[in-house]
């Protein structure tokens, strides 16, 4: 039986509907189900901690019965409540009645399915799934599987959590009538991921939707480069970004050439009504840049594959249509607000998770999403017995590790056995407050609000005293600069934000050009004549001017040093800088300036020998100025003994 037929709701022999009836239990057959076992229960929605208790878990891991009965005991420890915790409760209940008999019988199936289940997908709050009841029966629906794409449109005023309690539903039925398939998936024009191949640790349960392209053509292309990302290991997010980028590309399409343009009319003027579209959607010029890439991988994929042979080639996207993107403002946190934000009694007025969230964000640089979805058993040691953070960049969809300190590590450790002691099972280190069983995180979008409630709390501030309020992403950036001011290298500081190219460190690397002139004005540079010279504070040296002196050391090095003459003027001292007035060295030349001075000693020995005069006068000069320079070096010990002697 095909999806079409299902969907169409034929009545003849080959209907569905006797089918779903064998399967349906006598405990889902019936106009009310009740939820009595809390198996079943709990697959569909978090449940009650309280031992047996099958009704919808509410607030401080309780329903909203054993909720009052907290409440009216004087909120006694959790322990202690079970003791007490009063008379058995009445199991939940979903009501179908009124609803038409087929939409009755698919809906008591797909919950029975679901109910039956493992849990390993994201569950329903109860509301939700009595919110989608109230909608079928105002839109007055004859059958869940009318159509997948028509009904998630229908359902836009609806809230998210019902539109995924809606999917979760109809893809469950859909895959007891027709075993899922990613042949028969890649014509549908609503493709549910986890058909299609699609693994991840969020957007498993997500579909793509082709249904709003109208050119048949450009619909096959766009589904055929969908499913080359998804066999990629694209992630969720990629995904989308793509998807976006080809209905916009289909959008400026159909506006250039209408809803029945062909594949040669798919011009260099269609990708200019393209970015004119993408200026008027009011993007920024970062949003633009991301549409501009994915439709260009786009473009090249289906050149490279000849999927479309009749596709002009004259289309694609050029470097100079991507916008000019304004440089990024350092996004480091500034010391005195991090001294706030470190200091323990304010973060103790973080209630835990948080805090310690809070201090993994500070000492680790994570994103605030991995951080969250950290799993219990995230902590590693080295065969020294070194801590190490184990987590999951969702961002390039992979695990890493980074170190971390000891007093991390046991605050870590502290969390873990805090988590166990109420949920032995739990797969998250800080599971969210209606997760029975802490089998689901916190959501990162709450944990940001709490955190900025906190920052509120403890009166964060600037150097003026005026409110100061950071994102969570800014520690990221506090923590790479404080790595890059610290001379750590950029290729180690790229590994520990797991960053997939150094481009991207070297946005957080932007002060380390002040790094680098620190140490430049801290090291002792010597002339020709063994004298010290200073950058000292006086100096006219301006960012300017070390700028240029930075560039003249990669440009003008020396085999014994580096000319400190200006780039713009030209050398009167042909190949002669240990006389010449701007030649500087370092105690790091020390071994060639003295196999230098041994060399020069035994020319000078032949010219004289030779009776070479005026060579043995320019030699004697040169050998001058060495022995000066060896020994200054020499005399404030920086050199090494071997060298030395």
């Amino acid at each position: 039986m095909t999806g079409r037929e299902v969907r169409g709701g034929s009545t003849g022999p080959g209907d569905a509907l006797p089918r779903m009836r064998l399967a349906l239990s006598p405990r889902f057959d019936a106009a009310v189900i009740v939820l009595d076992d809390t198996e079943l229960a709990g697959n569909l929605f978090p449940l009650c901690s309280i031992g047996g208790c099958a009704r919808f878990l509410s607030a401080k891991q309780l329903c909203q019965t054993h909720l009052y009965r907290w409440n009216k005991l004087g909120q006694p420890g959790l322990d202690e409540f079970r003791a007490q915790s009063g008379p058995a409760t009445r199991p939940e209940r979903l009501d179908l009645g009124g609803l038409p008999e087929r939409l009755r019988i698919e809906l008591a199936l797909a919950i029975q399915l679901l109910a039956s289940s493992p849990r390993d997908r994201q569950r329903f709050r109860l509301q939700d799934l009595r919110g989608l009841l109230g909608r079928l029966r105002q839109r007055e629906a004859g059958s869940l599987l009318i159509d997948s794409g028509d009904q998630i449109t229908e359902l836009q005023d609806a809230s998210s959590a019902v539109r995924r309690a809606y999917a979760a539903l109809s893809s469950a039925l859909e895959q007891f009538l027709e075993p899922p398939n990613a042949s028969s998936e890649f014509e549908r024009d609503v493709w549910r991921l986890e058909v299609m191949g699609f693994r991840g640790r969020t957007g498993q349960q997500g579909r793509l939707r082709f249904s709003t392209m109208p050119q048949p053509w450009l619909r096959l292309l766009a589904k055929r480069f969908m499913r080359w990302r998804i066999s990629t290991g694209t992630s969720y997010s990629q995904l989308n970004r793509d998807m976006t980028a080809l209905q916009r590309l289909a959008d400026a399409f159909t506006e250039h050439a209408g809803a029945s343009g062909a594949v040669q009319d798919f011009t260099r003027e269609s990708i200019e009504v393209y970015l004119n579209l993408l200026l008027q959607l009011r993007l920024s010029p970062a949003s633009r840049s991301y549409s501009l890439s994915s439709t260009a991988l786009f473009l090249r994929a289906v050149r490279e594959n000849n999927w479309e042979p009749a596709l002009p080639p004259s289309v694609g996207i050029r470097m100079g249509d991507h916008p000019r993107r304004p440089a990024a403002l350092p996004r480091a946190l500034p010391e005195f607000v991090m001294a706030q934000i470190e200091d323990t009694k304010g973060l103790e007025q973080l209630e835990q998770p948080h805090r310690l969230m809070m201090q993994i964000l500070i000492r680790t640089g994570l994103r605030l999403s991995d951080t969250y979805r950290l799993e219990i058993d995230c902590l590693l040691n080295d065969n020294q017995n070194a801590p190490y953070l184990r987590y999951f960049n969702h961002k390039m969809s992979r695990e890493a590790t980074l170190p971390i300190d000891d007093e991390l590590a046991a605050a870590i450790a502290q969390q873990t056995s805090a988590v166990r002691a109420v949920m032995p099972e739990a797969r998250y280190l800080a599971p969210a407050p209606h997760s029975r069983t802490g089998d689901r995180p916190w959501n990162p979008g709450t944990a940001a609000g709490l955190i900025q409630v906190w920052q509120t709390t403890i009166g964060l501030h600037d150097e003026q005293g005026r409110p100061f309020r950071f994102t969570a992403h800014q520690l990221r950036h506090t923590y790479a600069t404080r790595l890059i001011n610290a001379d750590v290298p950029q290729e180690v500081v790229r590994r520990l934000l797991d960053h997939e190219s150094h481009e991207m460190t070297a946005r957080y690397a932007r002060l380390k050009d002040e790094t680098v002139r620190r140490h430049w004005e801290q090291a002792r540079k010597i002339n020709i004549h063994g004298e010290t010279v200073s950058a000292g504070q006086d100096d006219a040296i301006n960012d300017a001017a070390w700028m240029k002196e930075n560039l003249g050391r990669v440009t003008m090095a020396l085999p014994n040093g580096y000319c400190g003459l200006p780039l713009q003027q030209a050398c009167p001292h042909a190949n002669a800088c240990l006389t010449c007035p701007v030649f500087v060295t370092t105690p790091d030349f020390l071994s060639e300036h003295l196999n230098h001075l041994r060399s020069t000693n035994r020319l000078i020995a032949h010219a004289e020998a030779a009776g070479q005069t005026r060579v043995v006068e320019m030699n004697r000069h040169v050998a001058a100025n060495l022995e000066s320079i060896i020994g200054t070096i020499q005399s404030t010990g920086d050199g090494s003994s071997n060298d030395a002697n």
